[in-house]
């Protein structure tokens, strides 16, 4: 498929959820035909899905157990849809700044992810001999097909702007502001948070590390068990450089160590 990427004028823009931490919802993020298209581009590719350690090998494990799949960066459709997340962030990524290898994520019922941060809490070095580091500096979700029920993408420490978990939003408000897109939601047995339902071509985007490139815990996230029907949904990480392995040492003899912040 020929793909002109175009600026797309999206049906309702995109809406912002959260401002500390920075949460946007972005509605038609891309067409129907687009998200199907880039589901026939990864599928032949789709393998038990991993975690990606610090320091380490890739690792298999029960906490997440839906499946995955790579998008070839120089294929028309995704150097499209990338330039699109580029233009989304503006200045926050520089040119020279690029994105990690897309992933595809398929859930089929019962299947999810559990709570986890998508940045590394040390940066990592890349691999074209260079020593630079890297973290993934943001994320956008993007699903790409919503045949299911269930299946939400929740952050339980993530209220509404105007709200609080001490004074949150209930389900009726939260109908109000954004439809049935966004839902109250739950762990252990107290409401917390919120949840977004899986929606054909929308997508959420947010921050994961600050200016000091220190990453944000309040951006955990899990996939929720899909219940029945399949979610499929896109990965998109932006990768920004921290410096390089030599100016890493230094810090930590200086006392910073790199790692996240509470």
């Amino acid at each position: 498929m020929a793909c002109e990427c175009i600026e797309r004028r999206t049906k309702n823009g995109t809406e912002i959820i959260s401002l500390d931490p920075l949460v946007i919802y972005i509605n038609n993020f891309t067409s129907t035909i687009e998200a199907e298209e880039l589901i026939n581009i990864g599928s032949p590719d789709f393998a038990s899905s991993f975690i990606s350690r610090s320091r380490g090998a890739n690792t298999l494990v029960t906490g997440r157990t839906s499946s995955s799949a790579p998008l070839e960066l120089s294929h028309p459709l995704v150097s499209c849809i990338l330039r699109r997340a580029r233009r989304f962030m503006g200045s926050m990524l520089l040119p020279h700044e690029p994105f990690s290898v897309p992933q595809l994520v398929r859930y089929f019922p019962g299947q999810k992810y559990d709570l986890h941060t998508d940045f590394w809490p040390e940066h990592q070095v890349i691999t074209d001999g260079s020593e630079r580091l890297f973290n993934r500096v943001a994320s956008f979700f993007v699903f790409l097909r919503a045949n299911c029920t269930e299946g939400y993408t929740y952050f339980p420490s993530v209220e509404p702007t105007g709200t609080s978990a001490a004074s949150p939003a209930s389900d009726e408000e939260l109908d109000k502001w954004y439809g049935h897109r966004v839902a109250r939601g739950e762990i252990d047995g107290e409401e917390k948070g919120v949840k977004f339902k899986p929606i054909q071509g929308n997508a959420v985007f947010w921050i994961n590390l600050n200016e000091k490139g220190e990453g944000d815990r309040r951006l955990v996230h899990a996939g929720l068990p899909v219940g029945e029907g399949e979610k499929i949904g896109l990965n998109i990480w932006p990768r920004k450089f921290y410096g390089t392995e030599r100016s890493k040492k230094e810090r930590e003899r200086s006392g910073w160590s790199g790692k996240w912040r509470d």
